[in-house]
């Protein structure tokens, strides 16, 4: 089979489809042929060497995908050959001609996706219920502040927060484009980060209370900052670093003087860990796929001989959702 190896650390020029030997699925596996993978920002800093803890080259990329059962080692039950199927690997080889994967990590695709948009769902909306659900405890009419919400893991979480029924929803971009493109979302406020202090906005907005519930996925200032956004009593959760920084600015005297519970978590660390949480938060978002609440937003599609233009366009940060590759 063919697959997306990572040989070494760099830029996406070391991104190199080749063979590799065909997978063997393992007692609780399926074998799943791959028609679409995304391309998550986990990705990106696996590749360039980033993220911590990632796997150590060479190895082959990839989490999120989409594709059809092809087998399925000993003893494992699961969706029946031929299933159209989509899911995340809690480890790195998702782009390949073939996956071999525990059948937990696996969902059958509502019939009104197609493939691209089933490529893109699993790892931001599965990190976006749960964070909204199990860490963020969302009730019904709270506010709610979403950084980056033209990305993956922001348009999910604006569209599960929306459906989990929140009140204001306060939403950052970077630039014009985005911004129009996340009020099409029913998103109430949206602050283009590049012009506006959205510390000032969200004051503004909430008549200096705060918000409720912070979801936050860029680190660095961004997280320091919104320290300064939430409500007495209020919950932040972090999911991730896209600047690639962490916060210089956290102090413990802020969480009990003002009652703030911070969280955070990766998606990956639950597949391994709590899959059961995982496979209730993937049941919660295919409902609300088929109610019409969460539809992934495809900002770009690429054919697999153009996966390093694909790696440098979300690298640009010119997408406005998932980007996905076809095989």
């Amino acid at each position: 089979m063919k697959a997306l190896v990572i040989p070494r650390f760099g830029d996406p020029d070391v991104l190199t489809w080749t063979d590799q030997p065909e997978p063997v699925p393992g007692p609780g596996e399926l074998l799943v042929r791959v028609r679409a993978f995304a391309v998550n920002w986990a990705d990106l800093m696996q590749r360039a060497g980033r993220y911590p803890g990632g796997p150590t080259p060479p190895f082959i990329a990839g989490h999120d995908l989409v594709g059809e059962v092809v087998g399925r080692g000993p003893d494992t039950a699961g969706p029946a050959d031929g299933t159209r199927v989509f899911g995340v690997l809690g480890r790195a080889g998702g782009a390949a001609e073939l996956v071999a994967a525990p059948a937990a990590w696996f969902h059958p695709v509502p019939e009104i996706l197609s493939n691209e948009q089933a490529a893109g769902l699993a790892g931001p909306y599965f990190t976006a219920d749960v964070a909204i659900q199990d860490f963020g405890r969302l009730r019904s009419g709270e506010t709610v502040l979403v950084h980056a919400a033209a990305g993956g893991y922001g348009s999910a979480a604006v569209q599960l927060c929306r459906h989990y029924r929140a009140g204001t929803i306060i939403a950052t971009a970077g630039g014009d484009d985005k911004v129009r493109r996340i009020k099409e979302w029913g998103v109430d406020v949206v602050v283009n980060y590049q012009t506006s202090d959205f510390v000032e906005i969200v004051a503004d907005v909430t008549k200096g209370r705060g918000v409720d519930l912070v979801l936050e996925s860029v680190g660095g200032e961004v997280l320091g900052k919104s320290f300064d956004c939430i409500a007495p009593l209020g919950r932040l959760v972090s999911v991730g670093a896209s600047s690639g920084e962490s916060s210089r600015r956290f102090r413990l005297q802020t969480l009990f003087e003002r009652g703030i519970s911070v969280s955070g978590f990766t998606l990956g660390l639950w597949l391994q860990n709590r899959p059961e949480l995982v496979e209730a938060a993937a049941r919660r978002v295919i409902e609300a796929v088929r109610a019409g609440s969460a539809v992934p937003v495809i900002g770009g599609v690429f054919p697999i001989e153009k996966v390093a233009e694909a790696h440098a366009f979300m690298a640009g940060r010119r997408s406005i959702g998932r980007t996905v590759v076809v095989i």
